[in-house]
């Protein structure tokens, strides 16, 4: 079968780091002409940033561009706000995405508070669009976002001057409560690294249908635009293409909240999620505890082998991804060597899928 929608591609910049901006600006060159449709670039704290990262991917790459995700926690939204409208002023009408969420226990969760982060979402989302639509704003009415970025009460904020490309919000999260939220306030969900997990025990359709509900209650005309992430590592080197992929697992490991009978369909033993728990709680780097990672376990949230492989087990994801509606497919964390990745992307994804 061949995806209807676009195609899309994460770079990860905090597993990524041996990659100069302007080495991650020459990939998002050689993604492009590729055919890949969008770069999206996480956020993380003490790594190159995702703003000028992308500003320096704006300049020269004619591609649409986002954040997957951004963590409201880490800046304040009258910067955001600056910042997104400066770079809409180099993308050519071409939107911005931007993907919102609490942000990863880890690494996040170690660097900063996240109180309310329900709330943070929300209130960061709705201050935003207000700033981006030439609104004054008045602080008050957002007292999360207040209170956490020491924003002086009374305060009133209005934009200097206008975006000149669409700025669209999506939501990264992966629960019921967020979903909801986002169905109302955002343009659409952004379905991250628990895409292939959920989708295999059943929970992803349900989830999709909850925000789907939300947008047609607050308007019935409303239409949300879905992404979903695919994990994939992919290298003509087998063992390297599997190695690369654990410290993720480690980190979906420790983020998930599934029961014992979901881990074990997934074929992760509910001993093994609480000893690479452990092992983070008591201060194991997520390297460290990749090391706990099982070959077989990998396959739990990732596709990952030589290209054949990686396209035989990418054919059903894919198909699903039609079924279920969503505009476009994300391949996500892509491989040990982004270049090398990208070509293979390229070629067998999108020259046979696409």
């Amino acid at each position: 079968m061949r995806f209807s929608g676009e195609f899309g591609l994460q770079f990860t910049l905090h597993i990524a780091n041996q990659y100069s901006t302007p080495q991650l600006v020459n990939l998002a060159e050689l993604a492009h002409d590729q055919g890949f449709q969008q770069i999206w670039v996480n956020d993380n704290m003490g790594y190159r940033s995702v703003f000028v990262v992308l500003t320096a991917m704006a300049s020269r790459v004619p591609v649409k561009l986002g954040t997957a995700i951004l963590v409201p926690y880490f800046r304040n939204p009258l910067d955001v706000a600056g910042t997104l409208a400066a770079i809409s002023e180099l993308t050519d009408g071409r939107e911005f995405s931007v993907g919102m969420a609490r942000g990863a226990k880890a690494p996040a969760g170690q660097q900063v508070y996240r109180p309310k982060p329900l709330a943070m979402v929300r209130e960061t989302t709705l201050f935003l669009q207000a700033l981006l639509r030439g609104e004054t704003v008045l602080v008050d009415d957002y007292p999360v976002v207040a209170a956490h970025h020491q924003i002086r009460p009374g305060a009133r904020y209005r934009m200097s001057f206008p975006p000149q490309s669409p700025i669209r919000f999506y939501s990264g999260g992966n629960g019921p409560k967020i979903h909801n939220i986002a169905g109302r306030i955002m343009d659409g969900i952004l379905m991250g690294g628990a895409f292939i997990p959920l989708m295999r025990i059943g929970k992803l359709e349900p989830l999709m249908e909850i925000a789907h509900e939300a947008a047609q209650t607050t308007d019935p005309d409303k239409r949300l635009f879905n992404i979903c992430e695919i994990n994939v590592s992919v290298s003509r080197n087998r063992a390297e293409a599997k190695r690369f992929t654990k410290p993720y697992v480690v980190q979906i490991i420790v983020e998930w909240g599934f029961s014992e009978e979901e881990y074990i369909a997934l074929g992760i033993t509910p001993e093994k999620v609480r000893s690479v728990r452990a092992a983070c709680e008591a201060g194991s780097t997520i390297e460290e505890a990749a090391e706990m990672i099982s070959d077989e376990e990998v396959s739990s949230c990732f596709v990952a082998g030589d290209p054949e492989e990686c396209l035989e087990q990418l054919e059903p994801l894919i198909a699903e991804a039609e079924r279920l509606g969503f505009g476009q497919v994300s391949l996500a964390k892509l491989g040990p060597d982004y270049d090398e990745a990208i070509r293979l992307l390229g070629a067998d994804v999108l020259g046979k899928l696409a």
